[in-house]
Formats: structure tokens, C-alpha cells, sequence
């Protein structure tokens, strides 16, 4: 049965970015293209990247052990581990948890919420919303699309990109390609993140 397994390959030194990017590239792109694995989520965290791959339990124990010896080799990581996730869950804990966790002068609605955003004031507008559809375009947005874009950037970009305004140019583009008006994209890169 498919299902989702989370793999942590935890840092064993502080790592040089530039390190990550490349064993990213070289190593777990081609792990996972050598098992068809297309939905995934791959992210930064502070003690090791997290790697989610949606597979069978079979491939997964293939995949733990390609990773196994890819870092018997990599001196960055000390370790893997695994253990599982669901995208619906995550999603729900994430909109609640922000929901607390952010600074609006106005009341937030239980439940689901979004922002529609700023007031001629300047304040945030807030509005209740269907939890139910905001877990469903997160959870595909974090199992169906990240991984896509984060596939094509490691294949495509021949080294990490530290310039600060070349990124910024990058994250616009990608707001326009789906569709974001400008004032829209103004308002949710002044949106702070939660």
C-alpha cells in the first residue's frame, strides 16, 4: 500500500548550504527518480532535512537503505530516520497553530479563516473560511506541488543561488504564474510568515 514515509537525514556538523544543495542534487533527485517517486516534500529544518516520500513500505526500506549508504560517504549527515506523515494533518495543525500564533488588530474567526487583505487603513482583513477546503489546498500544495518545483529547480539550477534579489525575482514569478495579481502579491510578500 502507497502511503507517506518521512525519512530525516540529521546534520552531523553544521553544514555549508552550498554542501546541502549539491547532495540534494546529486544524491536524493536521482534516488527518487530511480523509484518513480514523484510526489514529495523536501525542506530545510534546523537539525536536518526532512525528506516525505509517498511509496510502498517496500521501496521505502529501498530507499532507506540507498540513503543509509549515500551518507556513509557524505560526512553532513550522521543519520536517517523514518516514520510517517499525512499531508491532510499537517495541513490542519499548520492553520490552526497559525491561526494563535498570528498578530491581527481584529478578531479571527474559529475554525478556518483567511486573509483578504489589507484594509485602506493599512490593517489586515481577516474572514471566516471553510477549514475543510483550506486543509485540502494545503495538503495537495505541500504532497503534489513543492515537489515538483523543487525537483525542477535541483535539475535545472547548476548551484544554490544566494543572491537575495535574484531569489526575490524567482518567488514574483512564481506568484505570477499562478495567477496573483500585483497588489495581491504585494500584500502576501508583506505578510509575515507563521
Amino acid at each position: 500500500m502507497v502511503e507517506w514515509h518521512e525519512f530525516r537525514l540529521w546534520w552531523d556538523i553544521n553544514p555549508n548550504q552550498d554542501n546541502v544543495f549539491a547532495f540534494k542534487k546529486t544524491y536524493v533527485i536521482p534516488i527518487l527518480e530511480k523509484y518513480g517517486i514523484e510526489d514529495f516534500l523536501m525542506l530545510d529544518e534546523r537539525d536536518f532535512v526532512l525528506l516525505r516520500i509517498n511509496i510502498d513500505s517496500e521501496s521505502s526500506k529501498r530507499v532507506h537503505s540507498d540513503l543509509e549508504e549515500i551518507i556513509k560517504i557524505e560526512p553532513i549527515f550522521s543519520k536517517v530516520t523514518v516514520g510517517s506523515w499525512s499531508p491532510v494533518t499537517d495541513a490542519k495543525d499548520r492553520i490552526l497553530a497559525a491561526r494563535e500564533q498570528v498578530k491581527i488588530p481584529v478578531e479571527i474567526p474559529e475554525g478556518g479563516w483567511m486573509i483578504k487583505g489589507k484594509t485602506s487603513d493599512g490593517e489586515w482583513a481577516v474572514a471566516p473560511e471553510d477549514l475543510n477546503k483550506q486543509v485540502a489546498a494545503f495538503s495537495i500544495f505541500m504532497s503534489k506541488v513543492v515537489g515538483k518545483f523543487t525537483k525542477a529547480y535541483l535539475k535545472e539550477i547548476p548551484y544554490r543561488v544566494e543572491d537575495r534579489w535574484l531569489v526575490s525575482v524567482f518567488l514574483h514569478l512564481l506568484l505570477d504564474s499562478v495567477s496573483t495579481w500585483q497588489p495581491e502579491e504585494k500584500e502576501i510578500r508583506e505578510f509575515p510568515y507563521v
